[in-house]
């Protein structure tokens, strides 16, 4: 028979002795350890209070990587991994944009190549005069003919502080799937807060709330997790996918 606190039909918590949880934030504590911290912005971007968006991201990493040390699973952990992501997230927005910029800059800089002759038309076997190389050329990929990709500076920081928000969000997965159910409900309380303020929800924080939804047991949180995945069908495709 179902004790007092427990209502007759009731689905028992099978994560209520915390014991899954344990474990993952041991795998977890793993991962933190080897985290690096991303590369510092200061070189490619110059305002100071875009510099600060890294500086940010990686201070609270490292407030991050001490609670998941010390196999914190209080509510304040919850937030500090929710607000690297949401930091990490700002600093790869930035860093996207500056990168567009420095890629159109690039693109406009081959176009005189094809035009800097001072009128004369070269024949088809005329070789191209060692000189014209493109502005800049003190850059590493200078010589690079055109039509062949240069290297980006930006993408190596995108990718890292892109892969720091994937992996915070990841860490409050864990909470969410694993947790007693009230550490469930906290970081769902995290992870509805971070798709609230987001134009577009991420793919991984669309696909974590997908897959709580599916194994999650409590009637009232796994109906609050389907509510959120619907309105994934209502997010808009980037404007890229066509």
């Amino acid at each position: 028979m179902p004790g007092p606190s427990q209502p007759a039909g009731a689905p028992s918590d099978r994560f209520a002795d915390g014991s899954r949880l344990s474990a993952a934030l041991g795998d977890w504590q793993e991962r933190w350890r080897k985290a690096t911290t991303p590369p510092t912005c200061s070189v490619l971007l110059t305002r100071a209070e875009e510099q600060r968006l890294c500086v940010e991201a990686s201070d609270q990493l490292t407030q991050v990587k001490t609670r998941a040390e010390a196999l914190d699973r209080s509510h304040d952990t919850l937030r500090d991994a929710a607000e690297l992501s949401r930091r990490a997230a700002r600093a790869a927005k930035k860093l996207s944009y500056r990168d567009m910029e420095y890629m159109g800059t690039q693109g406009l800089s081959l176009a005189p190549k094809s035009s800097a002759s001072a009128g004369a038309v070269p024949s088809a076997s005329a070789k191209p005069a060692p000189s014209a190389k493109p502005s800049g050329s003190g850059a590493p990929d200078a010589e690079a003919p055109a039509g062949t990709r240069r290297d980006d500076p930006y993408q190596p920081l995108v990718r890292a502080y892109g892969k720091l928000e994937v992996e915070a969000l990841r860490y409050l997965g864990a909470f969410l799937e694993l947790g007693p159910l009230p550490t469930r409900k906290r970081a769902l309380g995290e992870l509805t807060t971070l798709w609230e303020e987001a134009s577009r929800p991420s793919p991984t924080l669309q696909q974590i709330v997908r897959q709580a939804a599916l194994l999650e047991s409590d009637p009232e949180l796994k109906a609050r997790l389907q509510k959120l995945d619907r309105k994934s069908h209502l997010v808009p495709p980037t404007p890229s996918a066509r």
